[in-house]
């Protein structure tokens, strides 16, 4: 149950945030990097992203994020330190 929330919430996230914070180097991920964010934190959750997504849509949101800054870089870095779902949800939001 926990899984599908975080997914939803996720999903919901990554819909919701077009564009990165002014003044945070926003645009200042990588597709690569995104791609790395979002198996990471699906695999902090117990899940696979690439199985959950798929191979083209993991692509196609790591583009995009790259593109939009969807994820900060300050985002990106406490993410990725994370060793928890609890520790994520403490980095706040993507676009922050």
């Amino acid at each position: 149950m926990d899984a599908i929330k975080t997914v939803a919430a996720l999903s919901l996230l990554l819909l919701s945030a077009c564009t990165g914070t002014a003044g945070s180097d926003s645009r200042d991920v990588t597709a690569e990097e995104c791609r790395a964010y979002y198996e990471y934190t699906y695999r902090l959750d117990g899940m696979d992203a690439r199985q959950v997504l798929g191979e083209e849509q993991l692509a196609k949101d790591s583009a995009t994020c790259a593109d939009t800054g969807m994820v900060t870089r300050r985002h990106y870095d406490c993410a990725m330190a994370a060793q928890s779902v609890d520790a994520l949800q403490a980095c706040g939001l993507p676009n922050t």
